[in-house]
């Protein structure tokens, strides 16, 4: 169990302040964008920057003050940190030669190591004769090698080509996994972190903002920031609601939606900021037995909007459409969904469509852990990451 227990750092223009706890075995994910404090927050656990107070505590054991190698924990750097003048063999077993393992018991790991992570044949190559893959694999081995309580990863895939970072992050996720090995992975990838996370924090301005796994996060985000930041769905403006705070309706440019779910914030008011979303993937085609309706006769939870764009992303098919203004002179405004791959729109169709009242949730502008200004711009300092 890593535990983290109001931590602090402080320079003249950066605040860091968090709390953060990860079970054993599970891989956390430390996620934001550059410059909100993630990298500072490893080189504290790792040793490599000293806090200005709080206590890390891994197993019982508190880190904070312990120099960096009485930590037992491993670390892979965005470089990767490969010893250029020593073989992959060498590599791998550096860490077991400094706890003075004995060379069978080296042998043994070193090559189930190296089966585990289809490098068996490199282990007399040299780093720079190594492809980037090649070389992640190897940066990992070398960590996992001691058998550390906690790994450490500091965008180790950011200087590698997008298929080639699709690939490892599953590659590492499993390989972690199948150790059995907690990790603290940082990333400012959305993809990445939900690919790869058993939780995610998401980090703004120093603070963690929420956190969850990435289905709560992407299903029931907690605050219009961390929508916004994931990229996951529509944001609309709220222009007035009615009915009730239990089951309100609420006005937007697309028209009424209702939500189901309990609101994130009870502090709505007139001129209030708050924003509904809904997943890019909870709009229902309105099928072919179901009247199709325009304008002011939509029923709550209806709209339609004209395909600007539609495009194969893999999974599923992204569409831009133009939707609303159709009467009192609103202006019209552009979302982006995702529906099935096998959906074929043309431009210019016009689309009618639904969002299941339990997929509509309303969201206060302001995160958790300070004000929306805070969390969406990281301030000025010395912090990295």
């Amino acid at each position: 169990m890593l535990e983290i227990v109001a931590l602090r750092k402080s320079w003249p223009r950066f605040d860091l302040a968090l709390d953060l706890e990860l079970g054993d075995g599970r891989i956390g994910v430390v996620l934001g964008p550059s410059g909100c404090g993630k990298s500072t927050l490893l080189r504290m656990v790792a040793g490599l920057t000293a806090p200005d107070g709080g206590r890390i505590v891994l197993n019982g054991t508190r880190l904070d003050g312990l120099p960096p190698e009485k930590r037992g924990l491993g670390m892979v750097f965005q470089d990767l940190a490969l010893f250029s003048h020593m073989s992959v063999r060498r590599n791998i077993e550096y860490g077991l030669r400094m706890l003075r393992t004995p060379r069978r018991r080296r042998d043994e790991i070193v090559l189930d190591l190296a089966r585990s992570f289809g490098i068996e044949a490199l282990l007399r190559r040299w780093p720079g004769s190594l492809s980037g893959g090649e070389r992640q694999r190897v940066a990992l081995a070398r960590t996992l090698a001691p058998g550390p309580a906690l790994i450490l990863l500091d965008e180790p895939l950011s200087a590698l080509d997008l298929e080639l970072r699709r690939r490892l992050r599953l590659e590492i996720a499993q390989r972690l996994r199948a150790a059995g090995v907690m990790a603290l992975h940082v990333t400012h990838d959305v993809d990445e972190a939900f690919a790869i996370a058993d939780l995610v924090y998401l980090m703004a301005g120093g603070r963690i903002v929420e956190r969850g796994t990435a289905e709560e996060l992407y299903e029931r985000p907690r605050s219009a920031f961390t929508a916004r930041f994931l990229g996951r769905g529509p944001l609309l403006n709220v222009v007035g609601l009615a009915g009730g705070p239990d089951l309100p309706l609420i006005r937007t440019a697309l028209g009424e939606f209702r939500c189901r779910r309990p609101k994130a914030s009870a502090r709505w008011a007139p001129g209030g900021r708050e924003s509904l979303f809904f997943p890019a993937d909870s709009a229902e085609l309105v099928g072919d037995g179901e009247e199709a309706t325009t304008g002011a006769d939509l029923p709550h939870n209806h709209f339609s909007g004209r395909v600007l764009e539609s495009d194969f992303a893999g999974r599923f098919r992204r569409v831009l459409l133009s939707c609303g203004g159709d009467t009192g002179g609103a202006a019209r405004v552009s979302i982006e969904l995702e529906f099935p791959r096998e959906f074929r729109p043309v431009q210019g169709e016009e689309l009618h469509l639904r969002v299941p009242e339990e997929r509509c949730i309303l969201l206060p502008e302001e995160p958790d852990g300070g004000g929306a200004e805070e969390a969406g711009h990281a301030r000025t300092g010395q912090a990295s990451g």
